[in-house]
């Protein structure tokens, strides 16, 4: 329920008696619990409350959170009930910095590891806590010169993402790879394809693509993201049904272009497209994620229906999760064409926190312009990189569909400029570093 500023402003004075509160206890010495709360005061603050974080300098927020006592119940935090807004964000930021500071470098390899045990709970709160700093895109900032916002500086070495974001639980998963430098992303067209649809005056579903050469483009792609060193590939909304899918489930997991005794050089993740199918009884549009070797980590299902300029609606059940992926490198977030590109409501994808966001689409011009629109909100108040490849639909006969480039130049986002007739392409990012 939103709050008045001046009742934040009195909710903010009883922290450290919430603080005070928090068992001591627990493994992590109630530090978690702590850093929720701060955190939740913050994250959940209104929007002028949230701009007052970046007015404060990191080097006022590392200066505040180097005078607080984290051995006290209330971590040192106090307020005599008469500071201003900006005072109180300062305080607050400076609190959940030191937390964090003592949660990761007292870190002697106990920490939790399984994603199901990241969950934190307090008062109402309920989030989980990753280990693993935000990415930054430029060389280490002068605390004296930082000035972000509390959504990309609020903490550096962890995240918090809500167990609810806009109605749908957050499923997170950690996909077991050793890190590498790559940052390339690869995308997966099919010129010439064809839908074959089942419709009503008011319903419509996909039963059917044709697509020229499929298998060979399917095959070649598979063995390109081994070769392109690929951190993420992504194949199109509705263009992989389950034979296409098995496919390139096959194709990772056997990998028949390695000669004998090579080690391939697996991609992270590898989202087959999506297809609509069946799942006890109900219809939905699902995405399935594989990692590089063919193993699936997740199946999302689209949560908005499309309605096409005749009135039909696609015929399918919403989804009711939120699909995050954990690599060593980054943070993955997952969207279905019109789940992102839906420009009638603030995006949901910034509760997510992660690097990128990645979304399988197919649609046309207007389409692509939502993902650009909604990709440029999510770098300006997350800095997080979009990568969209969407299948032309009606179909282009200059190309086969549009790609997003997620390397956050924004000038160059014009969707008719986005078009590609390449049944693979490949974008290289800027080298990954943590922040």
């Amino acid at each position: 329920m939103d709050i008045t500023d001046e009742q934040w402003r009195e909710s903010a004075f009883s922290i450290p008696v919430d603080l005070r509160a928090v068992p001591r206890s627990e493994d992590d010495d109630g530090l978690r619990q702590a850093m929720l709360i701060v955190w939740a005061a913050l994250a959940k603050a209104s929007a002028t409350i949230k701009h007052l974080y970046s007015l404060v300098p990191e080097s006022a927020i590392l200066e505040f959170a180097a005078t607080l006592n984290m051995q006290a119940p209330d971590c040192g935090l106090s307020f005599e009930g008469t500071e201003s807004y900006q005072e109180i964000v300062k305080r607050l930021g400076g609190c959940l910095r030191a937390l964090e500071r003592d949660y990761t470098e007292q870190d002697l390899g106990s920490r939790p590891t399984n994603p199901k045990d990241w969950l934190v709970e307090h008062a109402g709160h309920c989030a989980y806590l990753i280990p693993m700093g935000r990415i930054a895109w430029r060389d280490a900032r002068d605390p004296a010169e930082d000035m972000r916002n509390f959504d990309q500086r609020g903490l550096l070495r962890l995240r918090f993402v809500p167990a609810v974001v806009d109605g749908a639980r957050i499923q997170i998963v950690k996909a077991e790879r050793m890190a590498r430098k790559s940052s390339a992303f690869g995308a997966v067209l099919f010129p010439d394809a064809t839908f074959e649809c089942d419709e009503t005056p008011t319903r419509f579903f996909v039963k059917a693509v044709r697509i020229p050469n499929g298998e060979a483009i399917i095959s070649e792609a598979c063995k390109a993201a081994h070769a392109e060193h690929c951190l993420t590939t992504v194949f199109p909304e509705l263009m992989i049904d389950p034979q296409s899918r098995g496919l390139i489930q096959t194709q990772l997991a056997e990998k028949p272009w390695l000669t004998e005794g090579e080690v391939p050089d697996a991609p992270g993740i590898v989202v087959a497209g999506s297809w609509h199918e069946l799942e006890h009884g109900q219809r939905y549009n699902i995405a399935t994620i594989f990692d590089g070797h063919g193993a699936q980590i997740a199946r999302l299902k689209k949560r908005m229906a499309y309605k096409d300029a005749e009135g039909r609606v696609e015929d399918i059940q919403h989804g009711t999760e939120l699909v995050v992926v954990v690599l060593e490198e980054a943070l993955f977030g997952f969207g279905i064409c019109l789940d992102f590109c839906n420009r009638c409501y603030h995006t949901s994808y910034g509760w997510l926190d992660v690097d990128f966001a990645i979304v399988p689409s197919c649609g046309n011009e207007v389409t692509m312009d939502g993902h650009i629109r909604t990709a440029k909100d999510l770098h300006n108040e997350r800095n997080t990189r979009s990568f969209v490849v969407q299948q032309a639909y009606p179909a282009l006969k200059q190309a086969a569909g549009f790609v997003l480039n997620p390397d956050g130049n924004s000038s160059s986002w014009v969707a008719n400029q986005l078009l590609t007739d390449a049944p693979w392409s490949v974008f290289r990012g800027q080298t990954l570093h943590d922040r």
